[in-house]
């Protein structure tokens, strides 16, 4: 029997549908605001997150506080590096009391989490551009292989009847993302957020490796959600591939210049003049 497709959460057309609602909502002044689970809040429970590298963490920190300036205070900052990810999957709605350490549901969440990496090998996205939610500024992030959608529909499947949350709401993810800025309070430049985010709904790409894959649960730090670590698997980061060197142009050679040809000695060699014969001296007259 042929298994079913693995599902893709790389559909483009899902952030441009987010950004055509959460634009109308931004200027209408009817986008959502961010309340924290003690405070009546449904969101933020227990999920299993994928976590980025530091280098990407800091890259996407940076845009996220970019977008902060110009939404104005009060928003929550989910973005910064210590809080940055992207979710795999929602698990249980937010609980009253802090979740311990020895939790047997956060076991089975760690136990299906590792039987599910079995093979996947390293993960890594793009950020490719912004979108605007009825929520957030958002970052657009595309796998780069099918290693992290296997990962997400291996993780459904060993999780068994624990995937009810999402499977009972009828949640389909179709897209990866990591929200930038959660709006918390009333966007103070409705025109100038869209016209921002618009402008970069598209940009040179981010890389984005995954340093390991958390089960968290969430708690409000007074500004803002920070994940509290319950279980963690780390991974493989990938491989870069190295840029090859140039091939060096050789250098040219100078042609030699020719020693000039010496003057050959004229032959045969002169004959030498001969000294001329010495005249004799008179002989003396004897005296007596």
């Amino acid at each position: 029997m042929t298994p079913p497709p693995i599902p893709r959460r790389d559909n483009g057309a899902t952030f441009d549908r987010l950004f055509a609602e959460g634009a109308e909502a931004v200027l209408a002044g009817t986008h959502g605001i961010e309340v924290p689970p003690e405070d009546g809040g449904s969101r933020w429970g227990v999920s299993a997150l994928l976590r980025p590298d530091a280098e990407a963490a800091v890259t996407l920190e940076a845009v996220a506080r970019a977008a902060a300036a110009v939404a104005g205070d009060g928003h929550w900052l989910t973005g910064a590096v210590q809080s940055s990810h992207l979710t795999m999957r929602a698990l249980e709605q937010p609980r009253v009391e802090p979740v311990p350490a020895d939790d047997p549901g956060v076991a089975r969440y760690a136990a299906a989490l590792h039987q599910a990496m079995a093979g996947i090998g390293p993960l890594a996205f793009e950020v490719v551009g912004l979108t605007l939610t009825r929520l957030s500024v958002m970052a657009c992030a595309l796998p780069v292989d099918d290693a992290p959608d296997r990962l997400s529909a291996a993780f459904a499947e060993a999780l068994g009847p624990d995937a009810w949350l999402e499977d009972g709401l009828g949640f389909q993810r179709s897209i990866w993302y990591l929200n930038l800025l959660h709006f918390a309070a009333p966007v103070r430049r409705p025109q100038t957020v869209v016209e921002w985010v618009a402008a970069r709904r598209a940009f040179a790409p981010i890389p984005v490796r995954i340093a390991e894959v958390e089960v968290a649960a969430w708690r409000f730090t007074g500004s803002g959600m920070a994940p509290v670590r319950l279980a963690a698997v780390p991974l493989p980061l990938p491989t870069p591939t190295p840029t090859p060197l140039p091939t060096p142009t050789p250098l040219p050679l100078p042609t030699p210049t020719p020693l000039p040809t010496p003057t050959p000695l004229p032959t045969p060699l002169p004959t030498p003049t001969p000294l001329p014969t010495p005249t004799p001296l008179p002989t003396p007259t004897t005296r007596h």
